[in-house]
C-alpha cells in the first residue's frame, strides 16, 4: 500500500516511454539548455572563477577535505583559510559530490579544477530539473494528458526551473537548499510509482534513503518536508497511510541522519577542546528573529516586501537579489487552482500532496526561521519557486487540457509561456550577476543560509 494511496488508476496508455527512457529524453533536452546557457551567460565569467569570492569559499572548504580527508574534518565545513572555524549549522553533505569530482580531477591533472566545479554545479541543477520534469510527466499522464503533451509540459517545467536565476547561480556556488530538492523530488517520484498497489520493498527502502539524504543534507528542511507531507496524507481525503509505514520511511531515516550529524558535531567539539579551533553558527533566536534585532528585518512580511532593505544594508547581498513577482503571483494562482480542482475531484491526490509537501517545506521554514529567510532569500527562494513552477507549467495546463477536449492548444500556450519565462530569467540572471566579485567582498559566506 502506498503512503499516499488514492483511488485514481495508474496512467493509461503506452507507458513504455516511462522510467529510464523518458528521463533520458529529459536529460537530452536539458543538455541543450545547459549548452546554450554555458556558452552565453556563463562563458564571459568562466575565466574569473579563481578570483571570485564564492568559488574561493568553496575552494577553501574543499581544499581542507582534499589535503586532510573528509572524515578528518568530521564531515563538516571549515570555511576559512586559517582553518580556525567550523560551521555547526549544517553538514557538508551537499558538497560531497563536489569533493569527489575534485579528487578525481586532481588525481588526473594534479591541479584544482575551477571550471570543473562550476560545471559540476550546473550538472547537478540539470539533474534536479530533469527529475522534476519526469515527475511532471507522471502527474500529467495521471491527469489524462497524451504522452507527447505530458513530455512537453515536463520540458516546460524543466526549462523554467533550470533558468531560475538562483539555480543558474550554481555556477558560482552550490547550496544545500538546491541539493535537498533532489532528495525530496526523488521521494515524491517514488511515491507516485507506488500508487495503485505497486508498492514494493525496494520502493520503500529507496524512499527511506531519500529522506535520509534530505535530512543529512539539511535536517531542518527535512523536518519541515516530513511535517508537511504527513499533514497532507493524514488530513486529505482518501485512505490514510499505516503508521508503521510512516515511521519506517520518514521518522527512522530522519533520526538516523540526525544521529550522524550529532556524531560529527561531537568530533568537532572534541577538536575545539584540544585546539584553538572554534565552532561558529548563529543561534535559534537569531535565525528565528526572536532576538529583537530590527536593523534589516521587521516582521514576516519583509520576507516578500522588505528586500530593498537587504539590498541597501548588507554588503554583497544586493548582487544576488532579483524580482520574480510575475512568476510568484501566476504560480500561486496555479497552486490555488490545483487545490480547487482537487476539492472538485478533478485533480489526483498525489499532485496535491506533492504541492503541499514542497510548499510547506518553505512556509514552515520561513515561519520558524523568518530572519534567516529574510536576510538570505537568494538561498531559499528556490524552495518556494519549485512547487509554483510545477503547478503553473505542469499541473494546471494538464488540467485545463483535459477540459478542452485535449486539442493541444493549452499545452502549446504553456510551451510558449515557458520559453518566454526562461529567456526572461536568463536576462534577470545576467543583471543580478553583472560581474564577478573579488575575494573578500562578501560579509558572510553565501552557503551559510542561516549565517
Amino acid at each position: 500500500m502506498s503512503i499516499a494511496e488514492e483511488n485514481d488508476p495508474a496512467p493509461s496508455g503506452d507507458e513504455r516511454l516511462g522510467g529510464v527512457t523518458i528521463f533520458a529524453l529529459f536529460l537530452i533536452a536539458g543538455l541543450i539548455a545547459f549548452g546554450y546557457v554555458w556558452v552565453n551567460v556563463h562563458q564571459r565569467w568562466v575565466g574569473s572563477l579563481s578570483s571570485s569570492d564564492l568559488p574561493m569559499r568553496a575552494h577553501t572548504i574543499l581544499g581542507r577535505w582534499l589535503h586532510h580527508g573528509f572524515f578528518a574534518s568530521y564531515g563538516l565545513v571549515w570555511p576559512t583559510p586559517d582553518e580556525k572555524i567550523i560551521y555547526r549549522s549544517f553538514t557538508g553533505g551537499f558538497m560531497i559530490s563536489s569533493f569527489l569530482a575534485e579528487k578525481v580531477w586532481m588525481a588526473m591533472t594534479g591541479r584544482y579544477g575551477w571550471r570543473l566545479l562550476a560545471f559540476h554545479h550546473e550538472v547537478v541543477a540539470l539533474l534536479i530539473a530533469s527529475l522534476l520534469a519526469l515527475f511532471t510527466y507522471r502527474l500529467a499522464r495521471r491527469l489524462g494528458a497524451e504522452p507527447l503533451h505530458a513530455f512537453v509540459l515536463g520540458v516546460a517545467v524543466q526549462m523554467v526551473w533550470f533558468t531560475f536565476p538562483d539555480n543558474l547561480a550554481g555556477f558560482w556556488r552550490m547550496s544545500e537548499h538546491e541539493y535537498s530538492l533532489m532528495a525530496s523530488i526523488s521521494f515524491l517520484l517514488l511515491e507516485e510509482r507506488a500508487l495503485g498497489g505497486r508498492r514494493t520493498r525496494v520502493v520503500t527502502v529507496l524512499q527511506a534513503l531519500a529522506i535520509f539524504a534530505l535530512s543529512y543534507i539539511e535536517s531542518i528542511i527535512g523536518l519541515m518536508f516530513i511535517a508537511s507531507y504527513v499533514a497532507a496524507v493524514l488530513l486529505l481525503r482518501e485512505e490514510r497511510p499505516p503508521l508503521k509505514l510512516l515511521v519506517v520511511t520518514l521518522l527512522v531515516p530522519w533520526i538516523c541522519a540526525l544521529g550522524v550529524y550529532g556524531i560529527e558535531l561531537m568530533g568537532a567539539r572534541y577538536e575545539t577542546r584540544h585546539s584553538d579551533v572554534q565552532l561558529a553558527g548563529s543561534r535559534f533566536q537569531y535565525r528565528s528573529g526572536l532576538d529583537g534585532d530590527a536593523m534589516f528585518y521587521g516582521d514576516h512580511l519583509d520576507i516578500a516586501f522588505g528586500r530593498d532593505i537587504v539590498r541597501s544594508g548588507r554588503p554583497g547581498n544586493h548582487e544576488f537579489l532579483f524580482r520574480w513577482e510575475s512568476l510568484f503571483f501566476c504560480g500561486a494562482a496555479a497552486l490555488l487552482a490545483t487545490l480547487a480542482a482537487f476539492v472538485r475531484r478533478r485533480a489526483p491526490r498525489i499532485a496535491v500532496v506533492a504541492l503541499i509537501a514542497l510548499t510547506g517545506s518553505y512556509l514552515l521554514y520561513a515561519a520558524v526561521f523568518s530572519q534567516a529567510v529574510a536576510l538570505h532569500p537568494y538561498l531559499f527562494d528556490v524552495l518556494l519557486a519549485t512547487p509554483l513552477i510545477l503547478a503553473l507549467f505542469g499541473i494546471v495546463p494538464a488540467l485545463v487540457e483535459s477540459l478542452t477536449r485535449r486539442t493541444g492548444l493549452i499545452v502549446l500556450l504553456a510551451l510558449f509561456g515557458a520559453a518566454w519565462f526562461s529567456l526572461f530569467q536568463l536576462r534577470l540572471y545576467a543583471l543580478s550577476y553583472p560581474a564577478p566579485q573579488p575575494a573578500g567582498v562578501l560579509a558572510a559566506p553565501a552557503q551559510a543560509g542561516r549565517k
